[in-house]
């Protein structure tokens, strides 16, 4: 779901991720990567890490080693984003400080997103910024 959301929010960055995915795909082969190569078959998802957090607190904090043009996209069940369950958001995880809060009971979020260095080592440039035009921006 996530995945598609970002396909509607940031084409731009859904298809950098697809290329992102399609060029590691290219570098297993060549560099004997064969957990690598493993993982790729299951990976469904444009994003390159996903981080689940379950019955836990985290700081304030901004995540330096994203992309920050890129949507994170946080999902959860339970009150982890002080909303109902099922809740969704988008936002620049490096630009944006953000956390989560302290809960009762059971609760887990999932947190998408995309590691620059990923990028960088599958050559593939940034995506640039969300436009609500529609056009593509200038990275």
């Amino acid at each position: 779901i996530a995945t598609a959301a970002l396909r509607v929010m940031h084409p731009q960055q859904y298809w950098t991720g697809l290329q992102a995915f399609a060029s590691l795909g290219d570098k297993v082969g060549s560099k004997e990567l064969l957990k690598m190569s493993e993982t790729l078959q299951y990976w469904a998802t444009v994003f390159n890490i996903l981080t689940i957090i379950c019955n836990r607190e985290t700081p304030n904090h901004q995540d330096h080693s994203l992309i920050p043009e890129c949507f994170d996209i946080l999902t959860s069940m339970g009150n982890y984003l002080n909303d109902d369950p099922g809740c969704m958001i988008a936002f620049s995880g490096r630009i944006v400080r953000h956390g989560v809060h302290a809960v009762e009971g059971d609760r887990i979020g999932w947190a998408w997103y995309m590691r620059d260095a990923v990028h960088i080592y599958a050559g593939i440039p940034s995506c640039g910024w969300a436009r609500l035009d529609g056009k593509k921006s200038k990275g």
